[in-house]
Order: structure tokens, then C-alpha cells, then sequence
């Protein structure tokens, strides 16, 4: 009878400690989306103020971006693309991080406006980005944007 009393309490035990540590990676999971969500902000704000310096430390070196009008950029080719960029507001919504280890992807929706040759323009789009936690921190490692026009 004794033994069975040590028994439940070892599986009483077991039981509680798995429960903690779902929850725990649960709250690391929710803690890594939150962040690579302040990214994705942070991305759009230095877009729009043409931030390379914040950029670089965003996109990883061989990040690699497929646009919405098909073309496909390195980072070199992005900050290149920023800096002469007509967009001037850059706005995200409808956002969701998917946490999987040390990688997170991100889907939203995405709508651009700038002004090319005094006339407006508007883009606006679905995105896919992945991130990596690399280094202690999470970085940007591929995007695709597609358009819903």
C-alpha cells in the first residue's frame, strides 16, 4: 500500500512538472512572437525614414526578398531599394507569428503609399517574412510579398 502512495505521488510529480513546462515554452513561444512582431514594426518605421543603419541590423547578410512585382532581392539589393524608394508610409495589419524553435514566421497584410513622378502610389499586398534567432537576437531571413490587387 505504501509503495502505491509513493507511486501516485511520483506521478502526481511527473504530471505537475510537464504541465509547467508546456506552460513555460508556451511563454517563450508567446514572449518570441511578441518581439519578432516589434520587429515587424520597427522594419516598416525604418523603411519609411530610410533607416539602413536599423535595416542592417534587421535583415540578416543573406537575407533574400522575392517582391510583389516578382523580383528577387539579396539585403545589399533591398537597402539599395529602400534608399531609393518613392514610399513614404509603409502599414501592416492582420499579423500572426508562428513560433517554431529558433525560427518564426510571420503573415500579415501589408499597404504601401509614396508618390513616383507627382503622381500617388499604392501598393498593398500579403507578406510572408521568416525570422531566425541567431546570435541572441531575431533577424529577418527571407520575405515574399504578394499583391491583392
Amino acid at each position: 500500500m505504501r509503495r502505491l502512495a509513493i507511486n501516485v505521488v511520483v506521478l502526481a510529480v511527473v504530471v505537475g512538472c510537464s504541465s509547467w513546462m508546456v506552460s513555460a515554452q508556451e511563454a517563450a513561444e508567446r514572449a518570441a512572437a511578441s518581439k519578432v512582431i516589434a520587429l515587424e514594426n520597427a522594419w516598416n518605421r525604418a523603411s519609411e525614414a530610410k533607416d539602413l543603419r536599423a535595416l542592417d541590423q534587421i535583415l540578416d547578410d543573406g537575407f533574400v526578398y522575392v517582391g510583389d512585382d516578382g523580383r528577387m532581392l539579396t539585403k545589399a539589393e533591398m537597402l539599395k531599394d529602400v534608399k531609393e524608394s518613392a514610399v513614404q508610409q509603409v502599414v501592416t495589419g492582420s499579423m500572426v507569428a508562428h513560433v517554431h524553435g529558433e525560427t518564426a514566421i510571420v503573415t500579415g497584410v501589408y499597404r504601401m503609399r509614396g508618390m513616383v513622378s507627382g503622381k500617388p502610389l499604392v501598393r498593398q499586398g500579403r507578406f510572408v517574412d521568416t525570422w531566425l534567432y541567431k546570435n541572441g537576437q531575431w533577424v529577418s531571413i527571407a520575405s515574399i510579398g504578394v499583391p491583392l490587387e
